[in-house]
């Protein structure tokens, strides 16, 4: 009576007004001619009825149940249900939201609904049922009692769980192959991007995205190719297919990437109305072109886009789905679980030792274990072609947690590997010919001022052994101090990304001797594009001079009239008052010629001290032998290459000048050939040097073929390619050249 008193309390106007409504709608049904009675109608439509109904009294006891809901709880037809509690028929972790929540809102509010778990009184696993439960009022407006329909729900909730784990299975692929999913509405621009997607572009994961933003990132020269391809994709005459590959710059921080991007527009009405695709980050090579898709079609869809090969695995190794880049492979399982597999799928172990199938990375993956970045094995096609393939996996999980699959991705990495191979070669002739060259080889790391590597020419050039100049403030402090200057500039544009050459000098720390190096810089970018690093070839061009010349007059007007002469003709010149004045700064000096105006036998003492030097600092000396013959060979004999009679003529002293000159550039020139052929020798493979040590020998491809046991074609090759890395048109110049580097001919075996 406590629960009619609080039903009537809040039963209100509305509710009478509904029931006195429902009155006259019933009479008219008891006034249809033929009509049966409306309780054998009622009666008819609960028994019949296949979801649970049921009646409880006002105290909220059972009094009915229909057959359909005795079914659905596991209750026999003849079972009593007036002693069993409304919450009793529920699951028991379902019982308090009956008994606290759902009856005192029914009591109070008239109804309730939710979803709910039925126990099975059978023994079985029981239903899950929307439960609405409403109370009943006899025609006054009094509670008569409370009824209860509900609906069995299990099919959907199964459907719905099974949908989970497809997005599960979804999301893994996804993540494997670094994906960023994204929509786009054509009409309102609406943008819906996530967290890695917008670190692609720079930006924080709560940053808000729209068209403006997209595009701002996007790299200038990129844009209009980007811009052209949204057009297309939203031409309803085309196939609404977006697929490019640009760069993107980073609005917070500035780096450079490149992405490839995938997807397609949806028509409706010949009206563009929805988006969707995938980013892939792709720098420095392109990874993955994907596209989106729904459920299982969606993933489809999107590997069948990847260049790599990627595959959904069962539990038993079999292949659930497989986009086509997979298909070149003719996998039916995988090789963990394909008996006979094994000649077709080698990988070997660190140690030389060659992997069992067991521990390939597809079975590894089926026993939960996640094999990045994967395998390489080599891959024999049923042609017999072998080439190198990459193998990865990790496991997927159902919503349970429970492995029930694994992706595994296969890529070709044969280009790679055969670079690899190729970059070792390369970098055993870089030795080589870093070892052989006469130029000074160098990197330096600009942000630590590390010098990385000096080659061992450093030694020869810079009179020091190479771990005594272990960074840039060394080498600096090497530079002559009034070039100094401009080789710290040089490093700064070169840290700017320009390549440049350079002419400095340096101050040998051992004997204090200047020697000109002429150095080319050039930038190493890292591959975001920014320059941590930098490489140059630094040549000793001391002996490479022009018209340079070195005046040594104590008399004024002497040093006036030979500088004057020379300097007419475009020379360089620097004069000293006196022969000491000469000697004390002779060490730091370029190449040139010493001009010596001999006033006495005491100035000969300048050209005895230049006569080590004579290779670059040759004297041309001037004086008056006052009609002694011996003077002039006493003057040459002393070191001077020249002597020339007072009162001298301009022309006859310039031509001593340039001859002395001439020959220091001789010299210059035989040294530098001979550097070049010992640079281009150094160069050749082992291989390639004994090919040639025969021809220098006067063999032919046949007997040096088997001096070396080669076929003669074998050793054709590599006389061609001696011959390009010479620069040898005919053999005899490739004689010259090996000649000058100093390579002798081999000895004929049996001498």
């Amino acid at each position: 009576m406590k629960a009619e008193a609080h039903v009537r309390q809040v039963k209100s106007p509305k509710e009478d007004d509904r029931l006195v409504r429902r009155g006259p709608s019933l009479d008219g049904l008891r006034d249809f001619p033929g009509a049966p009675p409306l309780d054998d109608l009622f009666a008819a439509v609960v028994r019949q009825a296949r979801v649970f109904i049921g009646i409880a009294d006002t105290n909220l006891r059972p009094v009915f149940l229909n057959a359909a809901g005795r079914k659905m709880v596991g209750l026999q037809p003849d079972d009593d249900i007036s002693a069993i509690p409304i919450p009793d028929f529920f699951h028991p972790a379902d019982q308090a939201v009956i008994r606290d929540v759902a009856l005192p809102t029914l009591l109070r509010e008239g109804r309730w609904e939710g979803e709910v778990r039925f126990r099975n009184f059978g023994g079985g696993a029981g239903t899950t049922v929307r439960w609405r439960a409403f109370t009943l009022y006899d025609e006054d407006g009094d509670l008569i009692g409370a009824a209860t329909i509900s609906t069995d729900i299990s099919a959907r909730k199964r459907a719905e769980a099974r949908l989970r784990a497809s997005e599960t299975r979804l999301q893994a692929a996804i993540d494997l192959v670094d994906l960023s999913a994204y929509s786009w509405d054509p009409h309102t621009g609406t943008l819906d991007w996530d967290a890695r997607l917008k670190a692609l572009w720079g930006l924080p994961p709560d940053a808000p995205v729209d068209e403006q933003v997209w595009l701002s990132a996007i790299h200038p020269d990129d844009r209009p190719r980007v811009e052209a391809a949204v057009a297309r994709c939203t031409d309803p005459t085309g196939d609404g297919v977006y697929h490019i590959k640009y760069r993107v710059i980073g609005i917070h921080d500035g780096v450079e990437r490149w992405v490839s991007t995938h997807g397609r527009t949806s028509f409706e009405d010949g009206r563009p109305v929805s988006f969707v695709g995938v980013v892939v980050e792709i720098t420095g090579q392109i990874r993955a072109e994907a596209a989106l898709r729904e459920g299982e079609h969606r993933l489809a869809a999107t590997l069948a886009q990847l260049p790599i090969g990627v595959g959904l695995v069962n539990p038993d190794g079999s292949i659930a789905l497989a986009n086509r880049a997979l298909g070149r492979y003719a996998l039916d399982r995988i090789p963990s679980a394909e008996t006979g597999s094994s000649e077709r799928w080698r990988a070997y172990a660190p140690d030389g030792r060659r992997l069992n199938p067991a521990e390939y990375p597809g079975g590894r993956s089926l026993r939960g274990e996640t094999v990045v970045p994967g395998i390489d094995f080599v891959f024999t096609d049923p042609s017999g072609t072998e080439c190198w393939t990459r193998v990865s996996a990790a496991p997927f999980h159902n919503v349970d947690d429970a492995i029930s699959g694994a992706i595994v991705v296969v890529q070709d990495v044969d280009r790679e590997k055969r670079a690899e191979a190729a970059l070792r070669v390369s970098e055993e002739r870089f030795r080589r010919f870093a070892e052989h060259s006469a130029n000074v080889l160098w990197l330096a790391d600009l942000k630590s001022g590390r010098l990385d590597y000096l080659s061992p020419a450093f030694t020869q050039v810079w009179g020091m052994p190479a771990e005594d100049m272990p960074d840039i403030a060394r080498w600096l402090a090497s530079v002559h101090p009034e070039d100094r200057d401009g080789a710290a500039r040089a490093l700064e544009r070169v840290s700017a990304g320009e390549t440049l050459v350079l002419k400095y000098r340096i101050v040998r720390a051992t004997d204090q001797a200047v020697r000109c190096i002429r150095d080319t810089f050039f930038p190493i970018p890292a591959i975001d594009g920014c320059v941590r690093s930098a490489g140059g070839i630094a040549q000793d061009v001391t002996g490479d001079t022009g018209l340079r010349a070195y005046v040594v007059a104590a008399g004024d007007g002497a040093r006036r009239h030979l500088v004057g002469a020379l300097q007419a003709a475009d020379c360089e010149v620097q004069a000293f008052a006196s022969g000491q004045a000469f000697l004390k700064v002779m060490g730091s000096l370029m190449p040139g010629c010493v001009v010596l105006d001999l006033t006495d036998a005491d100035d000969l003492v300048v050209a005895r001290e230049l006569k080590p030097a004579r290779s670059h600092l040759p004297v041309v000396a001037v004086g008056a032998s006052g009609g002694d013959v011996g003077f002039g060979v006493h003057v040459m004999k002393a070191g001077a290459v020249d002597f020339l009679e007072k009162p001298w003529v301009p022309d006859e002293l310039l031509f001593a000048v340039r001859t002395a000159l001439a020959e220091i550039h001789d010299g210059e020139k035989r040294a530098r050939g001979r550097d070049e052929a010992r640079d281009r020798i150094a160069a050749l493979t082992a291989r390639e040097r004994a090919v040639l040590e025969g021809l220098l020998a006067g063999g032919t491809n046949k007997t040096i073929a088997r001096t070396l046991g080669l076929s003669p074609r074998t050793v054709e090759i590599h006389r061609a390619r001696v011959m390009e890395a010479l620069g040898a048109r005919t053999l005899p110049e490739a004689v010259l050249i090996a000649t000058a580097a100093g390579v002798s001919p081999a000895v004929p075996s049996g001498s």
